[in-house]
C-alpha cells in the first residue's frame, strides 16, 4: 500500500508528463475558468470546505474555521485523513469518490476547484502530513520534448504558458510551512485542515461572519454539530447545533439563542422513472428511497409558524440560492444542483418527482403535529400553498398540492382521528358537541339536507380554529 507521500509525488508525475506544451496550457485554462466562474460569491466556496469536512467526519463533529496572521484561511476537522482515492479526487475532475455513498453529501468532483479562484496556494494537513497546490512553485519545470524552452515556446506561440498547478499536488515539509500556520497547528495532532492564503481576506472575512446571522444554514448537515470560529487571535466563538428529545433543532452561538426548528424527516420511496436522468449521480440512480427533510421555525413563544416571505432557500444539505418558490418552510433533499451548488435543474426528472412529494409530506407531517396539543392550533398555517411561477418544478408542485389536499388525511377530527378534507365537516354553531345534540344527529342532519350527499366520516366534526366548535 502506497504511502500519502508516495501517493502525491505519482499523482503530480502523471498530472504533470503531457506530450504537448498546449495540452497543458488548455488543461491549465480549463481549470482557471473552471475555477473562477464556479461560485458566484465568497460564501459559497466556504460551504464546499465545510461540507467536505461534513462527509469526512463522524456524527457530533466539530469544524474550526479560522483566519491566521490576516492572510490564511483554514478549515480544519478531525475526522478521516486523506488516502489515495481522497487526493486522486482532489486532483480529478468531475470525479468524486462520493458518489456511491448515500451518507455523503458531495458527489461531482468539482467542488474543491472553487477555492483555485480564491487562492494560488492551498495548503493540506492530513494528521501530520502535508501536500499542497502552489501556482508559482519552482517545482514546475519545463520539458525540453515540448520544444527549446519556455520563452522560445511563447514567442512562436504568442501566448504565455501555464501549468494546470490545480490538479498537480507537491509533497510539503513541515519547515516549508509557515511560523503562524505551524503555531495554529499545535496540540492538534490529529488535524484534517485546508489552509487557504487568500487573495481577498477582507472578502472573505465579512462572507464568513454573515454565518452568525444566518446559523442555521448548517442545520441539515449530517455529521458536524459544532462550529468554532475565530479571526486573527486565540478566541474562538462557537456554534452549536443540538437536536432535543423532541426531534427539535436549536442554534445557539457565542452562548446566545439564534433559532429554533421543528423537524421532520420523510423517507420516500423512489419509482423508476424519477431515476431517468444521466446527471444523477450513482448512487442516486440506484436509490429505492430518497429523504426528504422539512423545518419548521419555533418562535420565543415556543409556536410553529410559517417562513414564508423571509428569503427561504432551498437546501440540499446545504443552502442553495434558490428563494423563489417560497414555501411556508424549510426543505431539505437531495436535489439535483448544477456545478456550484447555488441552483437545482428544474428540467430534472427528478427533481420534479422530489417536488411532486413535498406537498403529500407537508400534509402528512401537518397531521401529525395535529395531534399533539403542543401544535394543534398552529399546524394548518404550514399548509402547502400554489406557488405563482412558471417552471417544470412548480407545476409539479401545484399539481400535486391538490391531489395531497384529497389524499391525505391530515384534518383532526374531535375524536382525536385525521380525515380528508371530503371527510370533514367545521360545526360553527357547537350544536355537534357531546354536550348538545351531538355528533349523531347533526351528522343525519347534514346527510338528509345537502345534495349531492356527502362522503363524511361517521365522526365528521373537527376542531374549529375559530373556537367556537
Amino acid at each position: 500500500m502506497m504511502s500519502l507521500k508516495e501517493t502525491i509525488n505519482q499523482i503530480f508525475n502523471n498530472n504533470t508528463n503531457y506530450l504537448h506544451a498546449q495540452q497543458i496550457l488548455n488543461q491549465a485554462r480549463s481549470l482557471k475558468s473552471l475555477s473562477n466562474d464556479l461560485y458566484t460569491d465568497p460564501l459559497r466556496f466556504v460551504y464546499e470546505l465545510v461540507q467536505n469536512c461534513d462527509d469526512a467526519c463522524q456524527p457530533k463533529s466539530i469544524v474550526r474555521i479560522a483566519i491566521v496572521d490576516h492572510h490564511y484561511l483554514i478549515v480544519g476537522h478531525n475526522g478521516k485523513p486523506f488516502d489515495r482515492e481522497d487526493v486522486q479526487s482532489l486532483c480529478d475532475i468531475g470525479c468524486s469518490t462520493k458518489g456511491e455513498d448515500m451518507q455523503k453529501t458531495g458527489y461531482k468532483g468539482l467542488g474543491f476547484k472553487a477555492v483555485f479562484g480564491k487562492s494560488d496556494y492551498i495548503l493540506i494537513v492530513s494528521k501530520g502530513e502535508y501536500f499542497r497546490f502552489e501556482a508559482n512553485s519552482k517545482v514546475f519545470q519545463w520539458n525540453p520534448k515540448w520544444g527549446i524552452n519556455q520563452m522560445t515556446w511563447e514567442q512562436i506561440n504568442n501566448r504565455k504558458f501555464e501549468f494546470p498547478w490545480q490538479i498537480c499536488p507537491i509533497w510539503t515539509e513541515k519547515n516549508e510551512i509557515s511560523e503562524s500556520i505551524q503555531k495554529w497547528l499545535l496540540g492538534q495532532s490529529d488535524a484534517v485542515a485546508t489552509i487557504i492564503r487568500l487573495k481577498n481576506v477582507e472578502e472573505t472575512q465579512n462572507a464568513i461572519r454573515q454565518l452568525t446571522d444566518q446559523s442555521h444554514v448548517f442545520m441539515f448537515l449530517r455529521n458536524i454539530r459544532t462550529v468554532r470560529f475565530s479571526f486573527n487571535s486565540s478566541n474562538e466563538t462557537s456554534l452549536n447545533i443540538t437536536i432535543l428529545r423532541d426531534g427539535s433543532v436549536k442554534v445557539v452561538y457565542d452562548w446566545h439563542f439564534i433559532s429554533h426548528w421543528l423537524l421532520c424527516t420523510c423517507n420516500i420511496d423512489v419509482p423508476d422513472n424519477a431515476r431517468n436522468d444521466f446527471r444523477l449521480p450513482e448512487k442516486l440512480q440506484n436509490a429505492k428511497q430518497t429523504e426528504i427533510i422539512l423545518a419548521a421555525k419555533i418562535d420565543r413563544n415556543d409556536n410553529i409558524g410559517s417562513v414564508k416571505g423571509h428569503n427561504n432557500a432551498l437546501f440540499a444539505y446545504l443552502p442553495t440560492k434558490i428563494i423563489t418558490y417560497d414555501l411556508p418552510i424549510l426543505v431539505n433533499a437531495n436535489f439535483l444542483t448544477n456545478a456550484s451548488r447555488e441552483h437545482i435543474h428544474t428540467d430534472s426528472v427528478w427533481n420534479q418527482f422530489l417536488f411532486s412529494r413535498i406537498p403529500h409530506e407537508m400534509l402528512k407531517w401537518i397531521g401529525k403535529l395535529g395531534k399533539q396539543s403542543k401544535w394543534r392550533d398552529k399546524a394548518l398555517d404550514l399548509l402547502p400553498n400554489h406557488i405563482d411561477i412558471k417552471d417544470n418544478l412548480a407545476t409539479k408542485y401545484n399539481e400535486n398540492c391538490s391531489n395531497a389536499a384529497t389524499e391525505v388525511p391530515f384534518v383532526l377530527n374531535t375524536f382525536n382521528k385525521l380525515l380528508k378534507v371530503s371527510e370533514a365537516a367545521i360545526d360553527v354553531t357547537g350544536f355537534s358537541n357531546i354536550d348538545c345534540i351531538g355528533n349523531d344527529l347533526i351528522r343525519d342532519f347534514i346527510l338528509r339536507t345537502i345534495s349531492p350527499t356527502p362522503r363524511i366520516a361517521q365522526h365528521p366534526f373537527v376542531h374549529n380554529r375559530g373556537g367556537t366548535g
